[in-house]
């Protein structure tokens, strides 16, 4: 199994435990029909993504720059998968590798200038190898930024790597007996890798912030900021898991019946809580609350929904759904399957109040 998948299976095992403080009473959203997209925000649309590059080949999308630039896979002839830098202007091939090396892609962030990413590979005694490349600009040279990431954690996240102040930072475990994560940092322009290490199992909640990971055990979630050593605590009730972000926890209460989920936001100090969607409902992506703001929920009848927590309003964006991403303020799906697959998005920037 590649760490991407062990490393995803820690987040869905979440955290649920016993309540350090009193739950606050759950304030209710307002039960006003749901809105569409054009009635909450006018004007605003998802865009249709590339279904195909220019020999053919299906194209996925893997990370969004903004609505009109995006980097994702396609296969080309001779058995290798490139990875693709799709703009207004045309396509470009970044990478391209044998599938016999089982590329991932993976880790995108960027600055609004460089794009840095992950290239995982196998080699053939299947020993797993993880790089960090960037670009620095639409038109500049893939760059190797480093091959020292130590056996890198990735949680399917916004921040499981992070551009600030000119350096890239990732998480990685650490081969000890007891779980420890390293936090790895190199020069953007490239150089010698620094390790720090604390104790216990993170994923990055936004930088500097560091959320814990509870790997199957009950528990409280802290958030700890790497720069100020602040410490925040939040308790988990019975039934419940939690994920947070410096602003936002979403807490995800799993009822007797599949109909029967609830999910509440609330503030890590515990000064407000929200009950956000209810009943045959998911939590489509694992980042809370996009730009602070914006929760976004799958629900049992392919709906796509937004929910506002400024507005404290339900919208739907889609229907008839399968598959849902999202990187930082952008979000994008799928609809149909096989050969009626095709890609939206939408960036979650362009809403604006009517």
């Amino acid at each position: 199994m590649k760490l991407t998948s062990v490393f995803a299976l820690c987040v869905a095992l979440g955290a649920a435990g016993a309540m350090l403080m009193t739950k606050p009473a759950a304030r209710p959203a307002p039960t006003s029909a749901e809105l569409t997209l054009e009635q909450a925000f006018p004007g605003a649309k998802p865009e249709p993504v590339k279904e195909k590059v220019s020999d053919g080949a299906p194209y996925s999308p893997l990370f969004f720059v903004d609505a009109k630039r995006s980097l994702g896979t396609a296969d080309a002839s001779g058995g290798s998968v490139r990875l693709l830098l799709i703009t207004p202007s045309g396509e470009r091939e970044l990478r391209k590798l044998p599938k016999a090396q089982t590329p991932e892609f993976a880790g995108f962030a960027t600055d609004g200038k460089s794009v840095v990413w992950l290239e995982l590979t196998t080699t053939p005694d299947g020993q797993a190898e993880t790089r960090v490349w960037a670009i620095d600009s639409e038109a500049g040279a893939p760059r190797l930024v480093t091959a020292d990431t130590g056996d890198v954690a990735l949680f399917d996240k916004r921040d499981d790597v992070v551009i600030h102040d000119g350096e890239v930072s990732w998480l990685a475990a650490a081969r000890t007996a007891t779980p420890q994560t390293e936090i790895r940092t190199v020069p953007l322009a490239g150089g010698k890798v620094k390790v720090e290490t604390r104790e216990g199992a993170f994923s990055f909640a936004g930088w500097p912030w560091l959320s814990t990971v509870n790997l199957g055990e009950d528990g409280p979630v802290e958030l700890r900021n790497l720069e100020t050593d602040e410490r925040t605590v939040v308790g988990v009730q019975a039934n419940e898991l939690m994920a947070c972000s410096p602003v936002w926890c979403r807490a995800l209460i799993i009822g007797s019946t599949q109909s029967s989920t609830v999910i509440e936001l609330l503030k890590p100090d515990g000064s407000l809580r929200l009950r956000t969607a209810s009943g045959s409902v998911a939590a489509s992506i694992v980042d809370v609350a996009l730009l602070d703001r914006y929760e976004v929920y799958s629900h049992a009848d392919g709906r796509l929904a937004l929910f506002d927590l400024e507005e404290r309003r339900s919208i739907t964006i889609a229907r008839n759904i399968s598959q849902v991403a999202s990187r930082g303020p952008v979000l994008w799906w799928s609809t149909g399957d096989n050969e009626t697959l095709a890609w939206h998005v939408l960036d979650l920037r362009t809403l604006t109040k009517p």
